[in-house]
């Protein structure tokens, strides 16, 4: 699948985002003493970062892939939606969606030192009235020729009442337009018929009372009739069709904090299910999504140039005359290399003065000359080469093995003949040639 093509008409995708906004505010600080109040340590605050959270985390992350973003929701008509306001506005969100009303804006405080030390919670999480249900309909109507897909993020607090979801879920069908949907458990009947729902593993445990997420994943699509992909930490996630199960190992080296993930791999997923990716491709390139933004802390977008850098292969291939190097890593400590040898094909009689080596054969055999010594290294087999050792291996067959050693050079190459093909004893009548 060719992933850049795919990632270069996200520009032309708009999407409307409906749900729970918020504001996250992060206090960054230093502690240095214990409150003489109470046993708790005190924050000397040091800097402040806004961002938008909830529904609008999630709009974020499509116009930082470079969507055009509606935001439907509710605000209160406070100092957190002025802020909020000017945070959407710096992402190119469009707000002409959002409802002010006289629920308060939702805001969550946290305060962070090297580790995360409190947090704060401005929320009501009554369900908005009937007239905001009305308004935030129209509004949703009004641009739904406009978009190519619909997202609903309901974080419980309110907003997405079950008539506005059914009626949205409705618009979008009647439309033909993609729907996806994040939602907490409480609510989660009111999603029926959506195209995809990704909840996490605790939560389509939760949703269906099953013991594994297999079982949890194919109940959740029988009862919503819908595309169910579960997002499951350091396990990855797996995305459950009607003819398929497919289960995607994280990517992601170093988890440093997943706060956000989930919205940043609905975002993708659902900008790339539109923008011509098949749905199992869609989940694949949100699981690279995902990868990215948990190595970083807090709650971060991912760019559309993060996830085509994503993508490229970092493994460095040399093609030899007698298959290829494939370079996993070689640094000061060491060098590790996956080989592919054809039938038949051998290398030079060559030694390295200062790289020591070990082949391990992963699959297949080779015949050795070491230093005049005749060999063979069978799958599973392996061989140690020191400083200094003329060596040359030939494939019996097509053989994959893989050298680890210290680190290479390429000055530090010593060759007596040339790599080619041909028969065991053209192989070993060229090397006997050069030793005489």
């Amino acid at each position: 699948m060719d992933f850049s093509s795919i990632l270069d008409r996200f520009k032309e995708k708009k999407i409307l985002v409906a749900g729970d906004i918020m504001l996250d505010k992060h206090i960054y600080g230093s502690v240095s003493r214990i409150s003489p109040e109470a046993p708790v340590p005190v924050l000397k605050a040091e800097k402040e970062i806004f961002n938008p959270g909830g529904a609008a985390n999630l709009a974020s992350n499509l116009s930082s892939l470079g969507a055009k973003v509606y935001l439907a929701g509710i605000v209160g008509n406070d100092d957190a939606q002025k802020i909020l306001f000017n945070e959407l506005h710096k992402m190119n969100i469009d707000s002409s969606c959002i409802v002010k009303s006289n629920k308060p804006t939702i805001q969550k405080i946290r305060g962070l030192s090297k580790q995360h030390l409190f947090r704060i919670d401005y929320e009501d999480n009554s369900k908005i009235n009937l007239e905001d249900e009305s308004t935030l309909l129209s509004l949703v109507r009004s641009k739904i020729h406009d978009v190519d897909a619909v997202i609903l993020s309901d974080y419980a607090k309110g907003t997405l009442t079950e008539n506005l979801v059914k009626e949205i879920i409705s618009l979008a069908r009647q439309n033909g337009r993609l729907i996806t949907a994040d939602c907490k458990p409480i609510n989660f009947y009111f999603y029926k018929n959506v195209d995809l729902l990704k909840p996490n593993k605790k939560e389509a445990i939760e949703m269906t009372l099953k013991e594994n997420v297999e079982d949890a994943g194919r109940k959740l699509m029988d009862m919503m009739g819908a595309h169910i992909l579960v997002t499951r930490g350091n396990e990855g996630m797996t995305l459950f069709e009607k003819d398929a199960v497919t289960t995607f190992p994280a990517k992601a080296k170093n988890i440093f904090d997943v706060s956000g993930a989930g919205d940043t791999v609905l975002a993708t997923l659902t900008l790339a299910w539109i923008s011509g990716a098949s749905l199992k491709e869609a989940a694949e390139l949100s699981n690279n999504a995902a990868a990215i933004v948990i190595e970083k802390p807090g709650v971060v977008v991912i760019t559309s140039d993060e996830l085509k850098s994503s993508l490229v292969s970092s493994v460095k291939i040399v093609p030899k005359v007698w298959g290829e190097e494939q370079w996993l890593v070689n640094n000061e400590k060491y060098c590790g290399k996956r080989m592919s040898i054809k039938e038949g094909y051998y290398c030079s009689y060559h030694k390295h003065r200062i790289k020591e080596e070990t082949f391990y054969v992963l699959d297949g055999t080779l015949e050795v000359i070491k230093e005049g010594q005749y060999l063979v290294v069978k799958t599973g087999e392996t061989l140690h080469l020191k400083p200094g050792e003329y060596h040359s291996f030939r494939a019996l067959k097509d053989t994959t093995f893989f050298e680890f050693s210290t680190q290479h050079f390429d000055e530090d190459n010593y060759r007596l003949t040339q790599s080619s093909y041909g028969s065991h004893e053209k192989w070993k009548n060229e090397i006997e040639e050069v030793i005489k």
